[in-house]
């Protein structure tokens, strides 16, 4: 838009008598430009008691001055400069929110959020995505790595049109299974049961007993995994001891490692330890699949504006996705 044009637009909306806010948008940039009243006025070819009489309206509104008087040359005040900040940052998101509006309108461009449970999203989207967008150019992707119980309130809330993660259970959401994930409980050298020299051992019923009184690390910004593994040892009248939280399996490993307390993991995260054990003083036991394991599955919101798009994800993550790749 042309600065001509712009201005003519601008005169319109004051003289109309509507848009207030634009009005003192407008008049508070111009008295900041200008540090004067008159010459405000002049270079939008208005009086200049029109413009004090809505800078007084506004100021009894807000309760505060927003221009010095006292000061010469003429200034805002501090609430005067807050003031033109706000409007001007609702003037910026209402002109984007057009724009979008506008362009989805004449079927330009579609909006999609899609989620995907951490740490997955580099190694899965960056293999997904450019052939995602060859097929859909117009489509503007917001991407979010984040928990499963994240994904159900965004989902219900219907701000996330796709999801990769443990599986959900929710009304109106559609699932599609993707693995079966099997989980490892992990013991440090501290612990009672320990052996040395053996990274793997079998698991045994004696081995969970063996856990009673035992420190352990939750991750509990993994809620909907942590809630399963703390059922899963009061299902077996397990009584642990929950010495450290934290926000996620990785930085609990890495506690683990250092004789802080036991975890339960997903057993593709030892891929890379366990071909150096005698480098790392733990024993890891594969639980039963029968016991404990954890279900990943594709959840999405059924829409006729996104069906392709997110039937090509889901096609996609049934051919390619593996919740290892990223461990």
């Amino acid at each position: 838009m042309s600065n001509g044009l712009y201005l003519i637009l601008i005169r319109l909306s004051i003289k109309g008598g509507d848009f207030t806010e634009n009005k003192l948008l407008v008049f508070l940039e111009a008295i900041q430009q200008h540090n004067s009243m008159t010459k405000a006025a002049q270079s939008l070819f208005i009086s200049q008691p029109y413009i004090s009489c809505t800078i007084k309206s506004a100021e009894t509104h807000f309760g505060t001055p927003l221009i010095d008087r006292g000061h010469y040359p003429l200034e805002l005040t501090y609430a005067g400069e807050r003031l033109l900040t706000y409007l001007q940052s609702d003037a910026r998101l209402h002109q984007r929110m057009n724009t979008e509006l506008k362009e989805i309108s004449q079927n330009k461009y579609q909006s999609m959020t899609i989620g995907i449970t951490t740490p997955m999203a580099n190694a899965w989207f960056s293999q997904t995505l450019p052939a995602f967008y060859q097929r859909f150019p117009n489509i503007r992707t917001k991407i979010l790595e984040i928990t499963t119980s994240k994904a159900e309130t965004l989902l219900a809330s219907h701000q996330l049109d796709f999801f990769i993660g443990k599986t959900i259970h929710q009304t109106n959401v559609k699932t599609i299974p993707l693995q079966t994930i099997s989980l490892s409980l992990v013991i440090p050298k501290t612990a009672g049961i320990y052996q040395s020299n053996q990274f793997w051992r079998p698991f045994t019923p004696t081995i969970l007993t063996g856990m009673t009184g035992e420190p352990v690390i939750r991750a509990v910004g993994e809620a909907r995994f942590q809630e399963l593994v703390d059922h899963y040892f009061a299902d077996k009248g397990i009584q642990t001891i929950p010495l450290i939280e934290v926000d996620n399996s990785r930085f609990a490993l890495s506690l683990t490692l250092q004789g802080l307390g036991s975890i339960v993991l997903a057993t593709a995260m030892l891929a890379k330890l366990a071909t150096q054990p005698a480098k790392y003083p733990i024993n890891a036991f594969k639980l039963p699949t029968s016991e404990l394991s954890l279900d990943f599955s594709i959840a999405y919101l059924p829409s006729h504006v996104l069906a392709k798009p997110i039937a090509y994800l889901v096609e996609q993550a049934c051919q390619t996705f593996n919740p290892a790749i990223d461990f």
